[in-house]
């Protein structure tokens, strides 16, 4: 069985930049910026990831993640909690889909 070689490039000073200023927003808006802010998030984590050097791409928007994000806490809410661990399944389906691997215009605008 083959296995890749993963390799993790993200720093400190850049994570903590991402927390800053996605708090910050997050909590200026009262929490309507929190999909923008694990958008974002994802995006600097596939940023900084390769797998056997071949670099990942997040494709994936604030808004794709507010519907989940709202359907998920309106059927929490109807379920009384029960739909929590089927939400976070859709979060990691959502989150996994709009994950790839970069090709030469991903490249470009990951560098510019």
């Amino acid at each position: 069985m083959a296995h890749g070689n993963f390799e993790f490039k993200g720093t400190g000073f850049g994570c903590w930049w991402l927390l800053i200023w996605t708090t910050v927003l997050t909590v200026f808006t009262l929490g309507l910026f929190f999909p923008w802010s694990a958008s974002a998030a994802m995006r600097w984590i596939t940023k900084n990831t390769t797998i056997d050097g071949k670099r990942l791409c997040f494709k994936g928007s604030g808004a794709g993640y507010f519907g989940n994000w709202l359907l998920i806490l309106v059927l929490t809410v109807i379920t009384l909690g029960i739909y929590i661990p089927w939400g976070i399944c859709r979060i990691y389906k959502w989150a996994i889909n709009n994950t790839h691997f970069a090709d030469a215009v991903d490249l470009d605008q990951l560098n510019s």
